[in-house]
């Protein structure tokens, strides 16, 4: 399995991209939102990937975040969803808002995707709430959920800028901020030491 790929970006098209593994031109699929987020081509880039296997092709899928491509394997193990549809489905919604999806039963989001009718966003649902409830995207679920009450936290702000400060990039930081199990108890030290702890297993 191909699990992580890094090299020079050589091409960008809207659905998939080229990178050069050691003089070696690697396709790599993926959705448009997340090709859009990459450097322009000529820059460094590494990707999360999944190899997927058929009888007669071998087709890479390349994601910036590890929850992306945890996302897409899990897509694909349901019923009806091939690769192409879970792409779909990422380009709709990340994975946190994904994931909050599918444990509120909320049909409506997941219609979002092309593709995605009202009977699949239902086998979606039913086949997958207890894995997402047990994944690690949920708790950016729980983020989502109750956005007012992180907005208001100075504690949650404040760990977000120190890890800015400590040289992580600000998407980084916020994403590894949102992927805590916030409580009123945490204070910017704590909430420092969780993000850290997270951020080294990245």
């Amino acid at each position: 399995m191909i699990a992580r790929v890094s090299g020079k970006l050589l091409q960008r098209k809207n659905d998939s991209v080229v990178i050069n593994l050691y003089g070696l031109g690697l396709r790599i699929e993926s959705a448009p939102r997340i090709i859009a987020q990459l450097p322009a081509a000529g820059e460094e880039v590494t990707l999360y990937t999944h190899l997927h296997v058929r009888e007669n092709e071998l087709t890479l899928f390349g994601f910036n975040l590890e929850e992306e491509m945890h996302l897409f394997s899990l897509l694909i193990t349901v019923s009806g969803i091939g690769p192409k549809t879970a792409l779909q489905i990422l380009e709709a919604l990340d994975p946190g808002s994904f994931a909050l999806a599918v444990l509120q039963g909320d049909v409506t989001s997941l219609t979002q995707a092309k593709g995605i009718g009202k009977k699949g966003a239902e086998r979606i649902i039913l086949e997958l709430k207890d894995k997402v409830a047990k994944s690690e995207f949920a708790a950016e679920a729980e983020f989502l959920a109750r956005p007012d009450q992180f907005a208001a936290s100075s504690a949650v702000k404040d760990a977000v800028n120190a890890l800015v400060v400590l040289g992580y990039s600000a998407k980084e930081s916020e994403t590894a901020i949102k992927s805590l199990s916030v409580t009123e108890d945490d204070d910017v030290e704590s909430l420092l030491r969780k993000a850290l702890r997270k951020l080294s297993k990245w």
